[in-house]
């Protein structure tokens, strides 16, 4: 019994020798697939070296983000000499000179803006005129009647003066000037309009929309007539639809009293151009100028 269990180890034991032996070629084979690790690391050094020089350049050549105003939109301008010497945006220059610019849509923001404007311009001088330039398609009413009513309050006289579009209810504004000091530039396009708004829900809801309506549109007519020479007919028939004129047209209406005009320019006088109009003599589009081609 003992003679078999010894063989039978020594069985085992050469067994184990030749598996070792048929084992070693694969083990020099992945040994000498192994990287040390001094290898590695100066491998990952020269592979992320090139890495951080780019990173490195890329942050030198990064451009520097300067801010500045563009000298086209809001240039500064100068005043004062010597060690009084400043500087000050465009239109904070103007409004030191008693100009307040209204352009564009008239909102709550922009008629607090405007309404601020003339009650500094107020306390510094209630003596010295205020010129108010309007280019603006228009307004919400009540921002509307918030600027006329500031300007009919403040004892400044205004002067209005009117370039490139004066729509809808900013043309009330433009009439609203010190009378003989409402201006228009000569190819400003001025237009009046009604009031004009929406609603939805009950019939009580659309009832109170409408009168409310109906109480803007009789305060509109009622300051038209107070500050042009028009009749309330007149007025419902220059609001009842989008109604365009020519400066020379809107002054034959009273809306202002004059028109810049250049050395050289030829414009036909309010009431002949009116008379010519009706005759079909006159192109509304060419500031009241008989079709001669002269523009």
């Amino acid at each position: 019994m003992s003679v078999l269990l010894g063989g039978s180890h020594m069985q085992q034991q050469g067994m184990r020798s030749q598996r070792a032996a048929e084992a070693q070629p694969v083990r020099q084979a992945v040994h000498s697939c192994r990287v040390h690790r001094p290898q590695l690391q100066q491998q990952h050094a020269l592979v992320s070296r090139p890495q951080q020089l780019e990173s490195s350049h890329s942050r030198l050549l990064q451009p520097v983000q300067a801010r500045r105003r563009s000298p086209v939109i809001a240039p500064d301008i100068s005043y004062g000499r010597g060690e009084e010497q400043g500087f000050v945006d465009l239109f904070n220059y103007l409004l030191r000179q008693r100009i307040i610019f209204l352009s564009g849509y008239v909102n709550d923001k922009l008629s607090t803006q405007i309404v601020g404007s003339l009650l500094a311009l107020e306390a510094m001088d209630e003596e010295a005129p205020i010129r108010l330039y309007i280019n603006s398609p228009g307004g919400t009413p009540y921002a509307v009647i918030g600027v006329v009513d500031a300007m009919r309050q403040v004892k400044c006289p205004i002067q209005t003066v009117a370039l490139g579009a004066c729509y809808s209810y900013s043309s009330l504004i433009l009439a609203a000037g010190e009378k003989g000091q409402r201006f228009s530039m000569k190819n400003t396009r001025i237009m009046m309009t009604q009031p004009m708004g929406g609603s939805q829900g009950d019939i009580y809801a659309i009832a109170a929309t409408v009168q409310e309506l109906n109480a803007i549109y009789q305060l509109y007519a009622k300051y038209y007539m107070k500050f042009t020479d028009m009749t309330v007919d007149e007025i419902e028939q220059q609001t009842c639809r989008d109604t365009f004129m020519t400066p020379e047209q809107a002054q034959d209406w009273g809306l202002i009293d004059d028109v810049y005009v250049t050395e050289g320019d030829m414009v036909t006088p309010p009431a002949v151009a009116k008379g010519l109009e009706e005759l079909g003599f006159v192109d509304r589009l060419s500031g009241g100028v008989l079709r001669t081609g002269v523009v």
